[in-house]
């Protein structure tokens, strides 16, 4: 089926015999916390708080939740111990890259730009959160040009609005994202088809870190993300149930591994080498169809 072909989904397989349910909340205030992504450790198996906080996770025995939430520290917690709310308390680490400044735009530059029409590759999410990751290497031609003004994605959605999250980290020693440049939720919404989504934030005032940064897609698993579809196995006439949380993000083809990292099953990896696509994509890494406008 053209869905399964077109996007790298990450495959989930898993049984499941009892449902953790909860609300999370910020320790501090008391304040629910929306679009939370959730993962069993060491394992394909999670969800995504909604709009109020609430989260269901089917598990087999009991296990090590990780709970992830922009500007809250990172929570592990077995599951046994969960309760009908569960608090993460808000981080008090300084942004110092965060640059606040009034300042009048007069220059542009734009970097990472991509053609629509030239992607057909893309990733996508299964019944599980995950994040991917894009790393933009500082340049000393934007010294001139060193606010974020605009981020553009390419996104393909078969349900109307679908939510993601955009999470800025920078980089650590060791080259993979840690520490976030921006501490609140940045959310995107791609409408039904293949479009180029674009997000201005240009308000946050963000300066380009000079060692460089990372742009990450966070995909939400809530209701109004979901779609349903049947699909065939090659060499079977069976239809089967698939489910996936839109909206899938165009790649483009790499040929090294450098710059795109995923976060799943609670760590940060390195991006896989492609198999079995087509031969653009065939043996190549896939990079995220990002485009980012820069201004002063």
């Amino acid at each position: 089926m053209k869905k399964l072909l077109a996007i790298t989904i990450l495959l989930i397989s898993n049984l499941c015999f009892s449902q953790l349910k909860s609300v999370i909340i910020n320790s501090e205030t008391k304040e629910k916390i929306q679009y939370v992504n959730i993962w069993v450790e060491n394992e394909n198996i999670g969800t995504t708080s909604n709009e109020k906080g609430e989260f269901k996770l089917e598990i087999n025995v009991t296990k090590t939740i990780l709970f992830s939430a922009i500007g809250f520290e990172t929570k592990k917690i077995s599951s046994d111990l969960i309760k009908e709310t569960l608090e993460l308390k808000p981080l008090t680490t300084k942004l110092d890259e965060v640059i606040i400044s009034s300042k009048k735009t007069t220059q542009e530059l734009i970097i990472g730009e991509f053609k629509k029409s030239k992607i057909n590759h893309y990733f996508g999410c299964g019944i599980k959160p995950w994040i991917t990751a894009r790393f933009f290497k500082y340049n000393d031609e934007y010294e001139k040009t060193q606010f974020l003004k605009k981020i553009r994605i390419l996104t393909k959605s078969d349900v109307k609005d679908s939510k993601f999250n955009i999470r800025l980290y920078g980089v650590s020693e060791n080259g993979e994202p840690e520490n976030y440049i921006y501490d609140q939720n940045i959310i995107g919404i791609a409408k039904k088809g293949k479009k180029t989504t674009e997000i201005d934030i240009s308000e946050l005032n963000i300066e380009f870190p000079e060692n460089g940064f990372f742009i990450a897609i966070e995909w939400l698993i809530i209701e109004n993300n979901k779609y349903e579809y049947k699909y065939t196995m090659e060499g079977s006439r069976k239809k089967l149930d698939g489910t996936s949380y839109e909206p899938a993000i165009g790649t483009l083809p790499a040929e090294t591994d450098e710059n795109s990292w995923i976060f799943n099953q609670g760590k940060w990896r390195k991006i896989w080498k492609n198999a079995g696509t087509s031969k653009k994509y065939k043996d190549k890494y896939s990079l995220m169809a990002i485009e980012l406008t820069l201004t002063n």
